[in-house]
């Protein structure tokens, strides 16, 4: 009897890995390390890859006049030469989507049952967890990155994500926790990678649209990347301080 049962699942098992394998086979692989294409403002783009500007959000009239001057505000600092102000600044995670755009490098691995991408800034890490339901957003945490779902269409993975903490902002645009991010992710070519992002939220007037583009690094390493906050320190008593710039 049980050389039976140990046979069928033997015969189960081998005839299961060609299906797998097979599965896994029917799209294409996005594992491996990118970098965001163009990497510097300036830089020649070849038009077949060019991503596509991100537009200022198409906030209502109650949350665009005060996004207004806070652009006025960060232009200012900018002009000033001095820092942003934004998550970098506090060596928290950028969150999503901005982790997306980041200045450093990301890897892909990814599984037929969960994809993962890490961000070098911050080693910041999303994971999509694929072929599941979307979660209504007041049954996930509020995170830096909420909860992701994907799905194939074809070639092109469709990731959903929601539960992002509400103070977890991109260019400074407010948004509820209700906030929902579509991203459609496909090759342009082997080292091209093209994600499309749309983002949909009761503070927005109708959804806000645009493209990233990525080129992929073959032989680069992601690096450590540890945020280190040098404004806290613990004095001779043990007691944590905080530092403060002297007028």
């Amino acid at each position: 009897m049980m050389r039976r049962v140990v046979a069928a699942l033997l015969a189960g098992a081998v005839g299961a890995s060609p299906a797998a394998a097979q599965s896994a086979a029917d799209h294409p692989d996005f594992s491996g390390s990118w970098w965001r294409y163009p990497a510097y403002s300036g830089d020649p783009v070849d038009p077949r890859y060019a991503p596509t500007p991100i537009p200022d959000p198409p906030l209502k009239p109650e949350f665009k006049k005060e996004w207004d001057i806070q652009q006025k505000k960060l232009a200012q600092r900018i002009e000033e030469g001095q820092p942003a102000g934004d998550n970098y600044v506090h060596c928290i995670p950028d969150g999503m989507p901005a982790m997306m755009m980041g200045m450093f490098p990301m890897e892909i691995m990814q599984r037929p049952e969960k994809i993962n991408i890490t961000q070098e800034a911050f080693n910041q890490t999303r994971r999509i967890y694929m072929n599941e339901k979307l979660p209504k957003w007041d049954e996930v945490d509020p995170s830096f990155f909420g909860r992701s779902v994907g799905h194939w269409e074809g070639n092109t993975l469709v990731v959903e994500t929601t539960g992002v903490k509400d103070y977890v902002t991109f260019r400074w645009t407010p948004h509820s926790e209700s906030m929902k991010i579509t991203e459609r992710i496909s090759l342009l070519s082997p080292d091209f990678l093209k994600d499309e992002v749309t983002v949909e939220d009761d503070h927005l007037e109708k959804p806000w649209t645009w493209a990233w583009t990525y080129q992929k690094m073959p032989d680069y390493k992601m690096q450590e990347y540890v945020c280190e906050d040098n404004r806290e320190y613990i004095d001779e008593d043990g007691n944590q301080r905080l530092r403060v710039e002297e007028q």
